[in-house]
């Protein structure tokens, strides 16, 4: 009884930790809506098109062997990771596309899914040719535009624009045509710092659960040997 009082207590703060975590979420992603849907009428309207360039550089030398895919839930990783022990890249990669530290990259038929992301992990990768990379210009704050496409106000405009009869496809053209509110550069910097954050806090609360998580089955494995 009490070791089964004990481990239900663990659970209990593991089921507490989810809480916080979810809380913590939802208010980021409040307070990025409202900040965005502030800036409709508050700053100027642009396209987007006007403010990235499209990334075309390929592999062909054959020097990056880093494969990358971008995933919904934790942006870019090692292809061999989301596809577990299967390599699905090409055994030639020279015609793979080389993305850098701060590209944005996505598929074209799972953006609507959330498959974009901004490369931070790593200094370079390449991607399959079948995604869409570009980089932020001047004006832009990458981190600014990365939060924006997580919004209801982007997914809006970006369903809008899905092409396609099989599958719906976002193509980069229709990325540039779709309209943002962009203020000042020293805006954009104050709120991702805000968001940064949260964020920050979010990160702390998932790696205790993850531990929360690691000690429940240090204690179940010592219990049964």
């Amino acid at each position: 009884q009490k070791i089964a009082s004990f481990l239900s207590i663990i659970d209990q703060r593991i089921e507490t930790q989810k809480k916080i975590i979810e809380d913590l979420k939802k208010l980021k992603d409040a307070i990025t809506h409202s900040h965005y849907r502030n800036e409709l009428s508050h700053s100027p309207m642009v396209y987007i098109g006007q403010y990235i360039t499209q990334v075309s550089k390929r592999n062909k030398d054959a020097k990056i062997d880093r494969v990358l895919s971008v995933s919904n839930k934790y942006g870019f990783i090692n292809q061999d990771e989301q596809f577990e022990d299967r390599e699905v890249a090409s055994a030639d990669t020279s015609n793979y596309k080389v993305v850098h530290k701060g590209d944005f990259a996505y598929n074209p038929a799972r953006i609507n899914v959330g498959s974009v992301a901004r490369l931070q992990e790593f200094e370079n990768g390449i991607v399959s040719p079948m995604y869409v990379c570009f980089t932020a210009k001047k004006g832009l704050l990458p981190a600014y535009f990365e939060l924006y496409l997580c919004t209801s106000i982007f997914k809006h405009e970006m369903n809008k624009r899905l092409e396609g009869s099989v599958r719906l496809c976002l193509t980069y053209e229709s990325l540039c045509n779709i309209k943002i509110a962009l203020p000042e550069m020293n805006v954009q910097k104050d709120f991702v710092s805000k968001v940064s954050t949260i964020l920050t806090k979010i990160s702390a609360e998932e790696r205790l659960l993850y531990l929360y998580h690691n000690c429940k089955q240090y204690f179940l494995s010592q219990m049964f040997i």
